[in-house]
């Protein structure tokens, strides 16, 4: 693959549920070398919808403000996260009939191909967003490279992802509003298999969860390539919430609680013990039943877990109709990678194995960092690493807002 043209500048911004981080990288010798880093609490956003434009807005110009500071020079292009309910993927697929009497397909029958499956209109509404390559079959069967096999009926398809124009407009205004060009966007579930999953998980198959704070996003990888990817408006927020009802505590103090005394599987002999919240049994000091604790933390956890399976079925099925698709680990020998905050629940691989009949690890990212080893920024540092693969050649910059966005789409 020829090298795409880089920026010596890579800014990346993943706006969640319940931070918003971005990172600043340099490319020196065709590595990034991290420059900045900056967290901040997200406002505006609930289960991955952005309800306050204004807060949201303040609060990415402060990452912005922040990893600006902190490398010494303005950052002029980004790279942003999209993900949540609201960026919908569906499959589409061009077809042609090889047309030359031996059978032999050329580049020109796959970029026929390939031109086949772009122009298929989204919904009304909304925009194509990314096109993601899932494998080329030739008479059925899948192939690296058709160009000088021999074949009549050609295939190419994509794992396309769209979202609401207006919603476009809005993250793409936000970042203008700052004088910095959107240059890309990368799929947040994406980003996170970059930071976590080998090549050699994904070329087997293997189902990456990235639970945050409001939104589980997955994909799911199969020979090399994306077969499908989704999301459920359902995190860890929702397990602190959970907890805060159940033992009528403050959510700051049920979130203390998961982290210090959750699981993800609830046991008999959980019921045997008691907790205290502070440790020294004082006065104002609570102690709970931990029993209690793991029982809501668990039941919460695989329901989340149980839809994730119902919704990579609901696309596999759709793709492979009548084939009778098993979510097993024949079809994915590396089983499940866990990324996100809710990742670092006690006992996560095992509620995974329980609930999916998967093996199931979670996924630090391996970075210069040491910081940022933690599977809840497998985002930010898989969208650098998405940024360094995918990034489009670099553009003169349009002037006006739908000049951009026409550029971006690449209408």
């Amino acid at each position: 693959m020829t090298p795409k043209t880089l920026p010596s500048l890579i800014a990346v911004i993943d706006v969640g549920t319940a931070k918003t981080v971005s990172l600043v990288g340099q490319m020196i010798a065709g590595q990034a070398r991290m420059l900045s880093f900056s967290e901040r609490p997200t406002k505006g956003v609930v289960k991955g919808v952005v309800t306050d434009l204004e807060q949201l807005h303040a609060c990415v110009h402060e990452v912005v403000h922040d990893v600006e500071r902190g490398a010494g020079r303005s950052v002029d292009q980004v790279y942003l996260s999209l993900g949540g309910p609201a960026a919908e993927g569906e499959r589409v697929k061009g077809l042609v009939m090889v047309p030359a009497r031996d059978g032999k397909v050329t580049q020109k029958d796959l970029q026929e191909a390939v031109a086949s499956a772009r122009r298929q209109e989204p919904p009304a509404g909304r925009t194509t967003i990314l096109y993601m390559r899932q494998p080329t079959m030739l008479d059925g069967k899948p192939v690296a490279s058709p160009v000088g096999m021999t074949g009549r009926r050609l295939e190419v398809s994509f794992w396309r992802v769209t979202m609401e124009e207006a919603l476009v407009r809005l993250r793409v205004g936000m970042i203008n509003g700052m004088s910095i060009r959107v240059r890309d966007f990368i799929l947040s579930s994406h980003a996170a298999a970059c930071a976590a999953a080998q090549d050699a998980d994904k070329h087997g198959g293997v189902l990456v969860i990235d639970m945050g704070a409001g939104t589980t996003d997955w994909i799911l990888y199969y020979k090399d390539h994306i077969l499908c990817a989704g999301s459920l408006p359902l995190g860890g927020e929702h397990l602190t919430n959970d907890l805060s009802v159940a033992l009528r505590v403050s959510r700051e103090t049920a979130e203390d609680i998961k982290c210090r005394f959750g699981s993800g599987v609830h046991r008999e002999a959980d019921l045997n013990q008691t907790i205290w919240k502070d440790g020294d049994r004082g006065l104002g000091d609570q102690q709970f039943n931990r029993g209690t604790i793991t029982k809501v933390l668990s039941l919460r956890y695989q329901e989340t877990l149980d839809l994730v399976r119902k919704d990579v079925m609901r696309h596999l099925e759709g793709i492979f109709p009548g084939h009778g698709v098993r979510l097993d680990q024949h079809m994915l020998p590396s089983g499940v990678i866990l990324t996100g905050g809710s990742a670092n629940l006690a006992d996560a691989c095992e509620a995974v194995q329980q609930s999916l009949g998967l093996t199931a690890r979670v996924g630090a990212p391996v970075f210069d960092s040491e910081s940022l080893r933690k599977p809840e920024y497998a985002g930010v540092v898989g969208l650098m690493r998405a940024a360094i693969t995918d990034a489009p050649p670099a553009a003169r910059r349009p002037r006006g807002l739908w000049d951009q966005i026409r550029v971006l789409f690449r209408f």
